[in-house]
């Protein structure tokens, strides 16, 4: 790339991540005074390089300073939403999102929500994030080394799931399916996979200390593996026979897509933007939102059925290679970005 196309900004820390309630956002904001410097070198820049377009992503932080920043230099804003719309987004993003010129959404069921609401309308577009099969190659891709490094034997049929740990993600969901998983699969073994996401406690109570509850109340303490935050996620993806993804309104997916490059299939409910990268009985099994008692039955069917496994999984990497590659995200918004020059 040519240096006079290249410019690197700091721009700062999201205030959500100073802690400390109210008077830790005022702190990060207070730190990120000098971000506005930084705006008003980039002005002179974007209108010396005819840059038309500034795309940002929908954190607070990054859709309040770019909306800042098209308003001075009078380039379009196009800012990307990897969430739904929900009643609390704040003042300032909602500004954002009044004024932009556009909003590029993961997925339909994202795009909708806010539609629904009367945010943007006819200025929504859609482009289904994307997942490099290169990097997420079963044929690449060493076994074993997940199992082999939290102590699961190699012969335990292995569900993970692969999330924040947060009571939307539906691990709760999952502990109900999974009990019954191991009344028809004594071996089977479950991985959880991710951080818990603290800012999104339910009544003061840590939601992992609720999950540990209801995980010990099935006597299910032994035949559950805690992974915490990995880093090595196609290795992940190897050595999972089935991708549980159990979420009650996931705006797409990315684990999903990246399970199915593996040739893992999935299990999931058929709501948010699942039903957009699943066809269900194909690629893996959509069930009723909330609708443990199936969800199980899915699950069992799979970790019973090797072969139907693995016929799914071939399908799954499949629908990757032809819907889900980075050229077809990258062709879909260069689409977006001549539309909103029209």
């Amino acid at each position: 790339m040519h240096p006079d196309r290249l410019k690197v900004v700091d721009l700062g820390h999201e205030i959500s991540t100073a802690g400390g309630g109210y008077s830790g956002k005022i702190r990060g904001a207070l730190k990120n005074i000098p971000a506005i410097v930084s705006l008003a070198k980039l002005v002179p820049w974007i209108k010396k390089n005819g840059i038309q377009i500034v795309h940002s992503t929908d954190r607070p932080r990054d859709a309040i300073f770019t909306s800042m920043l098209c308003k001075w230099s009078g380039a379009r804003h196009l800012l990307h939403a990897h969430i739904n719309w929900y009643p609390h987004l704040g003042k300032g993003i909602v500004s954002a999102l009044q004024s932009c010129s556009g909003m590029i959404a993961v997925s339909n069921f994202t795009r909708d929500s806010f539609v629904e609401e009367g945010v943007l309308n006819f200025r929504t577009h859609v482009a289904h994030n994307a997942t490099d099969a290169t990097k997420f190659d079963p044929a690449k891709t060493p076994c074993g080394v997940f199992r082999k490094e939290r102590g699961i034997p190699a012969s335990s049929p292995l569900i993970g799931i692969v999330a924040r740990i947060m009571i939307w993600k539906g691990h709760l969901e999952l502990i109900e399916a999974f009990a019954k998983v191991k009344s028809c699969v004594p071996n089977a073994c479950l991985a959880i996979i991710g951080e818990e996401d603290l800012l999104a406690a339910e009544y003061g109570k840590p939601f992992g200390e609720t999950l540990r509850e209801k995980i010990s109340e099935h006597g299910l303490v032994d035949s559950v593996f805690w992974a915490g935050w990995q880093d090595r996620m196609p290795e992940v993806m190897q050595d999972l026979d089935i991708l549980a993804m159990p979420s009650h309104a996931e705006p797409f997916g990315l684990a999903v897509t990246e399970a199915l490059a593996m040739q893992t299939p999935v299990v999931g409910f058929a709501s948010g933007g699942l039903p957009e990268i699943i066809q269900n009985g194909c690629e893996g099994f959509l069930v009723p939102l909330k609708d443990t008692e199936l969800f199980a039955d899915a699950l069992i069917s799979l970790l019973e059925n090797p072969l139907l496994r693995a016929k799914m999984g071939r399908k799954g990497r499949e629908r990757v290679l032809l819907q889900f590659t980075p050229q077809n995200q990258a062709n879909a918004v260069e689409a977006i970005y001549h539309k909103i020059l029209a």
